[in-house]
């Protein structure tokens, strides 16, 4: 059994959204949210280059010690 490849991407951070669209993603539409009302979703065609930004953006800096960690809060 194959995965299904999706042909679009539905993206609810306007931030993302933005940097997607300056690194030269083309944007499909822009429709107002299904679940929450008086937000937008900014549809694109799947890419590696959405990929790879998604990839990036979900990535949160992690502490190397334990001292660090203490530290923080």
């Amino acid at each position: 059994m194959q995965a299904k490849i999706e042909k679009f991407i539905v993206i609810h951070s306007r931030q993302i959204a933005q940097e997607i669209i300056d690194e030269g993603q083309a944007l499909i539409k822009m429709e107002p949210s299904r679940h929450r009302p008086g937000k937008l979703v900014f549809i694109f065609e799947r890419s590696h280059l959405i990929d790879e930004i998604l990839a990036k953006s979900s990535r949160r800096p992690q502490p190397q010690h334990l001292s660090e960690i203490k530290s923080a809060y």
